[in-house]
């Protein structure tokens, strides 16, 4: 019988699976970078490559939210919390072999602003918060792209860490004490006057 797949290799596929829509929206584009991209490419590229590791698991898109809370054993009685965008849908659920939710994957396209993703991080920890003694799901993964132009004051590869390290702090705010909030990211790529990389927070309950 497979082996579940490891969060490691998890994180790893969704790195690449940014990169991969990078690369691929550049071929087909001549040369234009993925911030230019609807943000659907790089959430099929990360299902791709999650799809591809070896082991038990699968995957939906654009799940609804309140079935993935049902599913996950977590729902209960009366109305979710806000935060859980109760009728909207979860860009990547990721499964156990047994048919459960095992971790919700939120995706954003060249962040400009906190507005732009705080509530994906809200939903994220209030899906993990709901009922976590018998809730099917283990972490959640907010994975997101960035780039920027050499400026008067900062190279690209300068205001792209910065960025980055201002998401994960303001991530760390939002979902509170009770997370382990940690950042992955890719190497910075540099073309001409401009650099990108990829990115993705890991979020779990910190008593695990």
């Amino acid at each position: 019988m497979p082996s579940r797949i490891s969060i490691p290799s998890i994180i790893n596929a969704t790195l690449t699976g940014i990169k991969n829509a990078q690369t691929q929206y550049q071929v087909w584009t001549g040369g234009n970078w993925l911030w230019q991209a609807p943000e659907y490419l790089i959430t099929t590229n990360i299902a791709a490559n999650i799809s591809g590791i070896k082991g038990s698991k699968y995957i939906t898109l654009e799940n609804g939210a309140s079935e993935a809370i049902e599913d996950a054993g977590a729902k209960g009685r009366g109305r979710l919390p806000t935060d859980f965008r109760e009728a909207g849908r979860v860009d990547i659920l990721l499964w156990w072999a047994d048919n459960t939710p095992r971790a919700i994957i939120e995706v954003k396209n060249q962040i400009s602003g906190t507005d732009q993703y705080h509530h994906d991080l809200k939903r994220i920890s209030s899906f993990l918060k709901r009922k976590p003694d018998v809730s099917s799901l283990q972490f959640g993964l907010f994975a997101f792209y960035d780039s920027a132009y050499d400026g008067a004051r900062k190279p690209a590869e300068r205001k792209v860490e910065d960025k980055i390290a201002s998401i994960h702090a303001h991530a760390k705010s939002v979902v509170g004490k009770g997370f382990s909030t940690k950042l992955y990211k890719s190497e910075t790529h540099r073309e001409e006057n401009s650099a990108w990389t990829a990115a993705c927070l890991f979020i779990k309950p910190s008593v695990l």
